[in-house]
């Protein structure tokens, strides 16, 4: 037997045990066609990085779009069921739908119909691989986001069960997708090599939208910390250098962390400093402690382990600039996000950096602490703050919404909200 066909008896056998712990409501059939977004995971576990950025603001933007014809409807699926409804609430919680939290309201597709795999249910899709193919089967068109390949090509920045899981779903996605949306054409052209390398005789439409730059429409998280004062008097006091993501092997902090360091070293007085806002993450624990117990930590270097997004667009805002030292990347959300605010960017020269913004970010290559070192000092003697947003030049959420829905062939498209088009 197959290892898609054991998951499907296996997921059957274990839904029809496990689906006593619901009440299954009945709902007349929509009149409408039915874009059903899947926020198999935001829903449960919203990590609050890049991509659940990017489903929470295209959830949104979609809700408040008028697409005549459809209804967008948020669904989720678990290990215990299919696919069932969900809600979104004003505030960007998104909630099961139903009478009570025993309730579920089962996904009734019709031909005509579109799923979009919005979210990165790696851990999720290949359990109901079986449900999806039937709705493919019944005239439902298959579309999947797909943000990166890294698990693929990179598994050793992972965690196994990440790996497993993402091999997985690039499997569902060969099998099942009509079409794939990707966040920028370095994606676009590894997954039209990966599924070429798998063998896919037809391969999928894959097609690429842009990524906003405008926090505000992403649900952000809101509140301050009561050491705001403390925190804002530091920034004021030095040259903040930035850098953004969870703490995890490719996002480059320690080459940052040791460049900083050698700067500090050779130059006691220097004002520079370094502001890390991110979360612990995984195969780091070292460099997680290195940080807590480093002799300039409370000095010139901070970490904000769990900042909202209200006080990151205000770190974006007062710093001197950003560094992106990812070693790879889908896109790169930190970077335009910096500059919208203006703030210059120092960036790994990887294609996936140059594709967002060729011209206008800094780039290094070696990332020796002495010339990476070497690197930020020239770059923060030069860089200026550049353009905010409100340039035609920076795509905002509602434009990604847009480009979206074209995609997906649902053309007429209207913004509520007065956003672009």
């Amino acid at each position: 037997m197959s290892p898609p066909m054991f998951r499907t008896v296996q997921g059957v056998l274990r839904r029809l045990w496990m689906s006593r712990r619901f009440d299954f409501e009945v709902l007349p059939a929509q009149s409408s066609r039915q874009l059903l977004v899947d926020v198999s995971v935001i829903m449960q576990n919203d990590a609050r990085t890049g991509i659940q950025r990017v489903v929470r603001a295209l959830l949104g933007q979609l809700s408040s779009m008028s697409l005549p014809g459809f209804i967008v409807l948020p669904v989720f699926a678990t290990r215990d069921h299919g696919y069932c409804r969900a809600h979104l609430a004003s505030d960007g919680a998104i909630k099961v739908a139903g009478a009570t939290a025993k309730s579920r309201q089962r996904v009734l597709p019709r031909p005509g119909d579109i799923f979009l795999g919005l979210d990165l249910a790696a851990n999720i899709a290949p359990h109901n691989e079986w449900e999806i193919e039937s709705w493919r089967r019944q005239g439902v068109a298959i579309t999947f986001m797909v943000y990166d390949l890294l698990p693929l090509n990179r598994p050793d920045w992972f965690v196994p069960s990440t790996v497993r899981n993402f091999t997985r779903w690039i499997g569902v996605i060969a099998r099942q997708a009509d079409q794939c949306i990707c966040i920028s054409q370095s994606v676009e052209q590894a997954l039209a090599a990966e599924l070429s390398k798998r063998g896919v005789r037809t391969l999928p439409e894959i097609t690429t939208i842009p990524l906003g730059v405008d926090i505000a429409a992403s649900f952000p998280t809101i509140g301050l910390p009561p050491e705001i004062t403390a925190l804002r008097s530091w920034m004021e006091q030095h040259r903040v250098t930035l850098s953004v993501g969870t703490i995890e092997p490719r996002k480059g902090h320690r080459c940052v962390l040791r460049a900083m360091t050698e700067l500090w070293r050779s130059q006691p007085g220097n004002n520079l400093a370094l502001l890390i806002v991110g979360k612990p993450g995984w195969k780091t624990e070292d460099l997680q402690e290195e940080l807590r117990l480093h002799p300039e930590h409370g000095k010139r270097l901070r970490w904000l382990d769990s900042a909202s997004d209200e006080l990151l667009a205000e770190a974006y805002a007062q710093a001197s600039g950003l560094i992106a030292a990812s070693y790879g990347e889908g896109f790169g959300l930190p970077l335009v996000e910096a500059q919208a605010h203006g703030t210059p960017v120092l960036a790994r020269d990887l294609p996936v950096f140059r594709e967002i913004w060729e011209g206008v970010f800094h780039y290094f290559s070696d990332d020796t602490p002495g010339s990476l070192a070497n690197s930020i000092e020239t770059w923060l003697g030069s860089a200026e703050r550049t353009v905010s947003l409100g340039a035609d030049d920076l795509p905002r959420w509602s434009d990604s919404a847009l480009a979206l829905v074209n995609r997906l062939g649902i053309k007429s498209a209207l913004i509520r909200d007065g956003g672009r088009r």
